[in-house]
């Protein structure tokens, strides 16, 4: 299982399994970078990247460039980001959208 875990500063906890090929992006330009490169069995994302652009931002990319992925994670403490990259991967994907 290919996984996609973007955030600025902490590492994932839940993908431990060896079975799973987990890559980190750090950035906005990292994670565009992979969404372009690899297709993944899960996307998890943050909104607050540290930076001009938001995981809000990489939604964004991932709808207007159609690549999705089956499952979607949300893992941000920000209440506004997690309600519009829900919002937004619910009305343009497929995808099963889950916030932890």
């Amino acid at each position: 299982m290919k996984i996609l875990y973007v955030d600025d500063i902490r590492n994932p906890k839940v993908w431990n399994n060896n079975l799973d090929e987990v890559i980190i992006a750090r950035t906005y330009e990292q994670a565009l970078k992979n969404l372009l490169s690899f297709k993944f069995d899960i996307i998890d994302l943050d909104h607050d990247l540290a930076e001009e652009k938001t995981g809000y931002d990489i939604v964004k990319f991932i709808v207007e460039n159609k690549i999705f992925a089956p499952t979607i994670y949300l893992h941000t403490a920000n209440p506004v980001g997690r309600y519009n990259m829900k919002g937004m991967l619910e009305r343009y994907t497929k995808s099963k959208v889950l916030v932890y």
